[in-house]
């Protein structure tokens, strides 16, 4: 039977940080902890912490985790109220471990060794035990089960530097088997690095070098790397990211990036949309099927559908001390180095020539052509050669 809740002691040992709250890669212990957690059905949280830990223990937790100072007045009656609530069975997590989010048999570097500081047992038989007057560890004692979800989990090592390294090994590890158990492929599970907080949709491929944090979300049958970082963003299904850093952002459908683009925050990029190599967007809604095929800097813009972007494209925002934005119309043609400078509009269908500083709106369907006239002086380098000799 899945637990439905959990009690998690994270002491502090001669004034040290708690293990759990030390970082496994890019999140704290207890990330990975909660996380691995709600795979196995857990919903309801019971923290028991010292005081100063309230802050990051709270940021590792859902929201509705109850926290308990260690050792505060009324922390029993807590705890007793929070059993009183639970159906079934709870996890007790006594010591820092590391938990798989499946009962998968892979393995791909080491297996570890088991832990005492996990077990389930029935909330109904602890509360009794605690209401006869035994102190917690004793009420522990004889009554939890250490085989069920235990054998699904590692301790973690107090110590630091390279030491720590091992830990950070199983959490590697451990992503990898979920990832791969939900239907993802994984090329080189020892070369890549999922937060526990990341989900990645089934017939993705994830290949080396590859960097998933935060609360990102990865679609279906996407192509993710090599060399590649997404935080905190949200990617749709058949979408294909190059040697790229994503932050903070939305990508729908079919969306193809990279190699080398730079996809900064609260940017919202359509479906179909190609994004090229040393590209940069910021703050920027870019609709559907638009093209922004290589060197080019779109930032505070909102682009419609159907754009094309020439190479060397920037939309010239700032102006020392405000930002501005730049609209494009849906079809429009950017024509090489162009320079947009905001506050400007370039309307639906209109064309920019190359070389041109847009400064004023363009109509739709118009043309705009803004470069000084060019003058040939002849004979001008041979003279000047001439004078050289």
């Amino acid at each position: 039977m899945e637990p439905a809740g959990a009690i998690i002691f994270l002491p502090r040992e001669s004034g040290k940080q708690p293990t759990l709250l030390k970082k496994l890669l890019f999140q704290p212990g207890a990330v990975w902890l909660a996380e691995a957690l709600k795979t196995h059905g857990v919903k309801n949280f019971l923290v028991v912490c010292q005081d100063g830990d309230r802050e990051v223990v709270a940021a590792c937790f859902p929201e509705d985790a109850e926290l308990v100072t260690e050792g505060s007045p009324g922390a029993a009656e807590k705890l007793a109220a929070f059993l009183s609530v639970q159906e079934g069975e709870v996890a007790v997590v006594t010591e820092p471990v590391l938990l798989r989010c499946s009962d998968s048999k892979r393995a791909f570097m080491m297996t570890g060794e088991p832990t005492t500081g996990l077990c389930t047992v029935s909330a109904a038989v602890l509360t009794q035990a605690l209401a006869a007057g035994e102190e917690f560890s004793a009420a522990l004692s004889g009554r939890g089960d250490r085989e069920g979800l235990a054998k699904l989990a590692v301790p973690l090592r107090d110590c630091s530097g390279e030491d720590w390294m091992m830990n950070e090994m199983y959490a590697r590890q451990f992503t990898s088997i979920r990832l791969i158990d939900q239907g993802v492929r994984v090329i080189d599970p020892n070369a890549v690095y999922v937060d526990p907080t990341v989900t990645v949709g089934e017939g993705t491929v994830i290949l080396p070098g590859t960097i998933l944090r935060g609360r990102t979300v990865i679609g279906r049958d996407c192509e993710i790397g090599p060399n590649t970082m997404i935080t905190d963003c949200t990617v749709g299904d058949h979408v294909v990211v190059n040697a790229s850093q994503l932050n903070e952002s939305v990508i729908e459908d079919g969306v193809k990036i990279g190699p080398f683009a730079y996809i900064r925050p609260h940017c919202h990029v359509g479906p179909g949309v190609k994004v090229g190599d040393f590209v940069e967007l910021k703050n920027s809604t870019i609709g559907p099927e638009t093209k922004i095929s290589h060197l080019t800097y779109v930032g505070d813009s909102d682009v419609g559908g159907h754009v094309n972007f020439g190479c060397g494209t920037v939309t010239v925002n700032y102006d020392g001390s405000a930002k501005f934005r730049t609209i494009i119309g849906d079809g429009a043609f950017l024509g090489c180095n162009t320079n947009l400078v905001a506050p400007v509009k370039v309307g639906a269908g209109a064309y920019t020539a190359a070389g041109s500083t847009i400064t004023d709106d363009v109509p739709d369907d118009s043309l705009a052509i803004a470069r000084s006239l060019q003058v040939n002086k002849k004979q001008w380098a041979l003279k000047r050669r001439k004078r050289k000799t």
